[in-house]
């Protein structure tokens, strides 16, 4: 079975109700799926409500998004398929590299429609947009990056340029703002500062650990992980992610960017992954910046780590952990918070 015959075939399996066919189809295509008929294909699985490999198809595409997304595939995806593009928060590249491809797609759309036409006008690509327009995330633009794609053009109205000019300069959402302000993220990847981790006691308790770092390069943190319990019911600890002054000297808090209850479970066996603790929303931690995670249990009983690297690097991204001055018992090299779960800020 080729991939071409699949795709038709699947329509036909799901609406006939032939499970063991879909499966057949559905694993054709997933082996046949390139960055040359990722496109394609998303288009195919949106078209059937073939989930799986819908999520296949974006992940493909995110992975390669520069290749797909500068290429000339893309003006052959439907509204569909550009939309479910558009949405997706795993695209590793700048977004002005997407607002790009969205206004050649319309522009492409544009000139198959009318042949022989100049130049689509920014009213007619606006139209050809529609709603898509929306998708894009002009707030997390650069300035300099938004002030040179809108400026001499009508693309967008005065009123929507201005709301996004006042998120860029305030980071607050002017009531007239129909942009998406959240960044897309790259694919997430963890840091272990932990060497060994052994049994011990936090006594009294509540006791406080926590850890200070800061990054070289602007990232987005998006979880923690802390070392599994060694009673039987587990434990309790008040999570928090504090932002800093600059100057390290005189640490001043800035805000709680971060802060819940947490129950972690009981260790098993001897050596388990820490506990992943997700955040809501990923967290941008900028490069130089001054952050610390506390960590409050609530038992007297818990393992921690001993023998942590002071510095840790991870996909061209350095970590330097410092002692928190609230810390009870632990210096930058051990303690109960061995993980960091982070995505580069694009």
């Amino acid at each position: 079975m080729c991939s071409e015959s699949a795709a038709y075939l699947i329509y036909a399996a799901k609406k006939y109700m032939v499970p063991k066919l879909v499966e057949e189809c559905r694993r054709c295509l997933m082996e046949s799926l390139d960055v040359n008929n990722a496109i394609h294909l998303l288009d195919q699985s949106l078209h059937v409500d073939e989930q799986e490999l819908q999520s296949e198809c974006l992940r493909l595409i995110s992975a390669n998004a520069t290749a797909v997304l500068t290429g000339t595939e893309i003006f052959s995806a439907s509204r569909l398929a550009l939309e479910a593009i558009l949405e997706a928060n795993t695209l590793p590249v700048r977004e002005l590299i997407i607002y790009e491809t969205a206004v050649k797609w319309a522009k492409h759309q544009l000139q198959s429609e009318i042949s022989g036409e100049e130049d689509p006008t920014d009213s007619q690509i606006r139209e050809a947009l529609g709603d898509l327009l929306y998708k894009i995330r002009f707030p997390v633009m650069k300035p300099t990056e938004f002030a040179e794609i809108t400026a001499g053009n009508d693309l967008l109205t005065a009123e929507e340029k201005e709301s996004v000019y006042y998120y860029l300069v305030t980071k607050k959402k002017h009531s007239q703002l129909k942009f998406p302000t959240e960044r897309r993220i790259g694919e997430e990847v963890w840091i272990d500062s932990t060497v060994e981790c052994t049994t011990g006691k936090w006594s009294p308790a509540p006791h406080l650990d926590a850890i200070t770092f800061v990054t070289d390069k602007d990232i987005l943190l998006t979880g923690i992980g802390l070392n599994l319990g060694y009673s039987v019911a587990g434990y309790d600890v008040d999570v928090e992610i504090l932002g800093y002054d600059v100057d390290v000297e005189s640490l001043q808090s800035v805000s709680s960017m971060f802060k819940q209850l947490v129950r972690i479970p009981r260790r098993i066996v001897l050596f388990s992954t820490p506990c992943k603790i997700s955040l809501d929303k990923p967290i941008g931690i900028t490069a130089g910046v001054i952050y610390s995670v506390k960590a409050l249990s609530h038992v007297n009983n818990s393992g921690f780590a001993k023998s942590c690297r002071a510095v840790c690097v991870k996909d061209s991204v350095t970590f330097t952990f410092f002692k928190h001055s609230e810390s009870q018992d632990n210096p930058e090299v051990g303690g109960q918070i061995p993980r960091m779960y982070f995505c580069k800020a694009i």
